[in-house]
């Protein structure tokens, strides 16, 4: 005897339809099974914190190599080296290492740098090393004044061979620094102005270009744009300096030695 079934109620197979459990996209792996959005999932986040966790480094490295470190790197081999300001443990080590004859400092001798100033004037004067100061600032475009003595000590150490080799140095050796390598390279040992300005870069030196430390930067942004509007001159950056750089100090209208043009990069 068949026993015959008719179609299944049709509240039944809604019953059915409503228990059915959500389709998932399963992969095999090793334990069985693994959930494929679940593991996009977690790939991701290890992404974003590695990418945090590396944005971080970098800034704790910065701010340890610009503020605690020496910075120190040679501009000319047995001539030129940069760097911050040392203590004078290190100074004095680095002056026996190097064989310094000359340290030229950027930074200045008032009541804020007075301690640092005495201590390193100490050290010259222990290890008979010449101490010369030509302070200059990186907040602002340096003043025509603090360009002329600071070509005057580098004609000097340029001229005086017993006088080098000569140690440079700012605060962090990244930005005042930078710009007197630049000119030390270009003007006295006849580098092209692209290739110099590598010492106004971030890796070694530490040199960002955005912000008040951009006015290094826009100085020979400045002399550039002098060159490429009078490619017969070609004059060097102390001559620019002393027939055409404007500083536009604040309060104080062009002087009589001014052209009348402000050098401004072309956009």
């Amino acid at each position: 005897m068949s026993l015959k079934l008719g179609p299944e109620p049709e509240s039944y197979t809604l019953a059915a339809r409503a228990a059915t459990p959500p389709a998932f996209d399963y992969t095999p792996d090793s334990w069985g099974y693994g959930d494929v959005a679940v593991e996009r999932k977690r790939r991701q986040g290890a992404l974003f914190v590695l990418l945090v966790s590396t944005v971080l480094l970098g800034a704790v490295l910065f701010v340890l190599l610009r503020v605690g470190g020496n910075n120190l790197h040679p501009v000319e081999e047995g001539r030129f080296y940069r760097s911050a300001q040392m203590n004078e443990i290190d100074l004095a080590r680095s002056i026996d290492q190097l064989g310094i004859k000359s340290v030229l400092r950027l930074v200045g001798t008032d009541d804020s740098d007075r301690e640092s100033y005495d201590s390193e004037r100490a050290v010259c004067e222990r290890k008979g090393t010449r101490h010369i100061v030509a302070k200059m600032a990186a907040s602002r475009l340096p003043w025509r004044s603090e360009l002329s003595t600071l070509f005057a000590a580098l004609d000097e150490l340029a001229a005086r061979e017993e006088l080098l080799p000569v140690l440079v140095h700012c605060s962090q050796g990244s930005d005042r620094t930078g710009l007197v390598s630049v000119i030390w390279l270009h003007d006295y040992r006849g580098k092209p102005l692209s290739e110099a300005r590598g010492q106004l870069a971030f890796v070694p030196y530490m040199h960002v270009s955005w912000g008040e430390a951009r006015s290094m930067g826009d100085f020979l942004d400045r002399y550039e744009a002098y060159l490429s509007e009078n490619p017969q001159g070609r004059l060097k950056i102390r001559d620019w300096v002393k027939l055409h750089y404007f500083e536009e100090k604040p309060g104080r209208g062009p002087l009589p030695w001014y052209d009348g043009k402000t050098y401004t990069p072309s956009p």
